[in-house]
């Protein structure tokens, strides 16, 4: 019996021994799985933040030609040249950068090419910030021909192409005494177009 006790008493040792045991293993196994939870976590943050960065955008002011409206007046000192004054018409403040191109019309409105030299005249384009209402301005030069010269372009009107856009408004086309010019002679060499400005002074072209 006495033996027996011995027995019984160590196998309850050795119960609790591998008890202990397996309570360690479970214990060591718990930080390698937080770890790993932990390490995912900064990746779906990052992924967040990249999307919505992604989503961002900027709305572009530029003017389109619907909102513009042109006038090319004829300059009395300086035949062969104009002052072009652009003029925002709509009811949002839009931006102007660069230079207009320019093309002709014939009386029935069909239109006429004419070439065309850009030079940064007076200086280099300006972006102009055009409240409505508020005009930007460039020069325009040119060398009057004669109509029986087959290389000579006889315009009854001009057409006016804003910066980067592709469609086209008719300008209002005005003589010396403000009052509507119906016929206007190019040479082959066609028109030499300055840069927008936000102020009219120095623009028009004297040479």
């Amino acid at each position: 019996m006495r033996v027996g006790r011995g027995v019984a008493a160590a196998a309850t040792v050795l119960a609790l021994g591998l008890g202990a045991a397996a309570c360690n293993d479970d214990v060591s196994s718990a930080p390698a799985s937080a770890s790993s939870s932990s390490s995912a976590t900064p990746g779906g943050v990052g992924a967040a933040a990249s999307g919505t960065s992604a989503s961002g955008g900027t709305v572009s002011t530029r003017c389109h030609t619907a909102d513009l409206k042109a006038d090319v007046q004829l300059q009395p000192d300086h035949p062969g040249s104009a002052m072009v004054m652009l003029t925002n018409k709509s009811p949002r403040t839009c931006t102007v950068h660069g230079y207009l191109g320019y093309g002709g019309l014939q009386a029935d409105n069909s239109p006429v090419i004419t070439g065309s030299s850009r030079v940064a005249h007076p200086g280099k384009p300006v972006e102009v910030s055009l409240k409505p209402g508020v005009s930007a301005f460039s020069g325009l030069k040119w060398t009057s021909c004669d109509k029986a010269d087959p290389t000579c372009k006889v315009l009854a009107g001009i057409t006016i192409t804003p910066p980067d856009e592709t469609t086209q408004l008719t300008a209002n086309l005005l003589g010396v005494d403000a009052k509507p010019v119906l016929q206007l002679t190019v040479s082959h060499a066609g028109f030499t177009v300055g840069s927008l400005q936000p102020v009219s002074q120095g623009v028009v072209f004297t040479s």
